[in-house]
């Protein structure tokens, strides 16, 4: 892999040229080149991955190009290790990938993009889609992607070739109703704008504005299918429609909306499929699925044919859970259903591994019992994409041995990691700061939590307001974190992803000073103990550096694998939460001076968040944990 002696292979002189291509395309992760004079290696079309040797050269039968690469990568890796071994793998899905979003104001460069889907080539993944919102360019309309970093056509015209190159499926993931907020509030979208985030049912001018999408997309992208969106509308029909029209039902609603952008693909030659949350939010619990939900008899009957369902579900570990969701979607809605999975990046600065693959192993076991053709793993950004895309490699290799194995070992999936990256699987997964034991979950996971994400509370806790004061108390955050300073200390070099673990380093010594400055401060000003409020001012400039330090490495990771639009939201968060640094500098050097006579902050009680007193709990706003104020 990359950073070891370059290998010379011989592919043979028949194989598919797609074969060659691709393979010289991940000649540099590899580690190798094509030579004749080099190991012998043949490639031949089957139906399954399997390896075997024979006569001096080795064997790859593949039924779809990623499994050749996937057993390239194990064959090299078994002729470095002197040891090869027959293998015989078969797909338990016709087709597995990723959603990456590109729209939570990271804009993923050309490279990057290009880069992760090598990743995703040599883990054998067949799919990939590039969630955009409004980040695409469509020509009749300058103000949609304005300032967002949209892709030109040729850009995503490159990338589809590139995925094209690599056996990869690229299946443009747009939104057709809702989650539009970042361009319906330009003046243009007036005339087919309902609410701020959601498109005007029933108006011409709306299915007109969803043709040229499609037109755009069409014109782009080299698959025919096409993810049209059309989730969590939540305001559907409740702004400028009901003033006009009056109330009418979610459901009439949702299936005439859905009815016409399925007629709108047709007649553009695409397969459409969407997230089905919307036909699971009518019962009393609640949530995004909700099993009370009353589908209507009929509505198979009134939905357009040619779509496909997505059952989503990032939460639930039990495949139990999965398995009823999947067969609603096929007795109660009748379509092809297809599942997606989540890989914990959003809503956090690190990315749980503890959650994507506790959800992954039960989720894609009901999957697999189902006979599900598609499944595949979502890759979100929110709260101005905090955490690193290449943070979700482990993620993506859960899901590529779940591909290929219907069970899938903790060890399988590291030596695989390692085959397919060329990193060390256990080195990966120290960057899960939020990551706890199963035990530590037990005694100490807030009820309501699906996934922990301490570090976000830790890093953006306000130590004079303190909202998070007391409901962190009730763990030992400092020595969890002194251990993952030292664990992440202790690695070498980590070649291309030497920024991602230093920042990662940064992180964890924020985290580490967080945990118990603000309280300790706290009690040392209630006590009246000047002189420790005196040498807590001294850590604090140490804290202030870190940020500066985070926000320093943060800033360089963006500008290298993203486009510049978009830091500006991030950056102004980082640089807030520094900017309170200083002012607890600023409001301590001033009370012990005499400037302030008290820091009436500091007086206010602290009280559990919300009622939470349980310290392992989940915020979704990163702003709430700073201020209940306006920002």
């Amino acid at each position: 892999m990359e950073g070891d002696k370059t290998m010379k292979i011989n592919l043979n002189i028949d194989a598919d040229e797609k074969v060659i291509i691709g393979t010289k395309h991940l000649s540099e992760k590899l580690g190798i080149e094509l030579s004749y004079s080099g190991i012998k290696i043949k490639a031949v079309k089957g139906e399954k991955l399997s390896l075997s040797f024979s006569h001096d050269t080795y064997t790859i039968e593949y039924s779809i190009l990623p499994e050749f690469f996937r057993g390239l990568a194990i064959s090299l890796s078994y002729i470095k290790d002197g040891e090869f071994k027959p293998l015989c793998q078969k797909r338990q899905f016709e087709t597995c990938g990723a959603m990456i979003d590109v729209s939570r104001n990271a804009v993923y460069t050309v490279d990057t993009i290009k880069d992760i889907l090598e990743y995703m080539a040599l883990m054998g993944l067949n799919m990939a889609m590039l969630y955009t919102e409004d980040t695409y360019e469509i020509e009749k309309y300058p103000m949609f992607g304005f300032k967002r970093g949209r892709y030109t056509k040729n850009e995503l015209k490159e990338i589809d070739a590139y995925a094209s190159a690599l056996g990869i499926e690229l299946i443009p993931c747009i939104q057709t109703l809702s989650h539009l907020s970042t361009t319906l509030k330009w003046e243009y979208a007036s005339k087919f704008k309902d609410t701020s985030d959601c498109l005007y049912v029933g108006k011409d001018e709306t299915y007109e504005f969803i043709e040229d999408m499609i037109k755009t997309i069409k014109e782009c992208f080299s698959s025919q299918k096409i993810h049209v969106g059309l989730d969590e509308a939540f305001n559907l029909g409740l702004g400028k429609r009901l003033k006009d029209k009056g109330y009418t039902p979610v459901f009439e609603l949702m299936v005439e909306h859905v009815n016409r952008v399925c007629d709108i693909a047709r007649r553009n030659g695409l397969e459409p499929m969407m997230w089905s949350d919307m036909f699971f939010k009518s019962g009393h619990l609640g949530g995004d699925y909700d099993y009370t939900s009353q589908i209507p008899a009929n509505l198979p009957e009134k939905l357009a044919e040619n779509i496909k369902l997505i059952y989503w579900d990032y939460c639930y570990e039990d495949p139990k859970v999965a398995d009823s969701f999947i067969k609603m979607h096929t007795e109660k809605l009748k379509r092809e259903t297809i599942f997606a999975g989540g890989i914990w990046t959003w809503e956090r600065l690190v990315p749980s591994y503890v959650k994507s693959f506790a959800t992954a192993d039960g989720q894609l076991k009901a999957c697999k019992d189902n006979k599900l053709k598609t499944v595949f793993a979502t890759i979100w950004n929110n709260n101005c994409s905090a955490c690193n895309i290449y943070a979700a490699l482990p993620g993506l290799q859960m899901y590529a041995e779940h591909f290929y194995n219907y069970e899938v070992s903790r060890e399988s999936l590291s030596q695989m990691f390692e085959i397919c990256t060329g990193f060390k699987f256990d080195d990966f997964i120290l960057l899960g700061l939020d990551d706890f034991s199963k035990t530590e979950l037990e005694k100490y996971r807030d009820g309501n939590a699906f996934c922990v994400n301490s570090s976000v509370q830790h890093f953006f806790n306000d130590i004079l307001i303190g909202l998070y004061d007391k409901t962190l108390s009730g763990y030992n955050f400092k020595s969890y974190y002194h251990k993952k300073i030292k664990a992440l200390e202790s690695l070498g070099d980590m070649e291309k992803m030497n920024d991602l673990f230093k920042q990662t380093l940064i992180l964890a010594n924020i985290l580490y000073i967080k945990s118990y400055i603000g309280k300790d401060i706290t009690k040392a000003y209630l006590d009246g103990d000047r002189k420790s409020l005196s040498q807590y001012c001294i850590k604090l400039k140490e804290l202030l550096a870190l940020y500066g330090e985070y926000h320093r490495v943060t800033m360089k990771i963006w500008h290298k694998q993203n486009k510049p639009f978009g830091w500006e939201g991030l950056d102004m968060l980082l640089g807030g939460a520094r900017s309170r640094v200083e002012t607890v500098i600023v409001r301590i050097e001033g009370y012990l001076d005499g400037t302030f006579n008290s820091i009436a902050e500091l007086e206010d009680e602290r009280t559990y968040y919300c009622g939470c007193e349980k310290p392992l709990c989940e915020t979704l706003n990163m702003k709430s944990i700073i201020t209940v104020s306006r920002v």
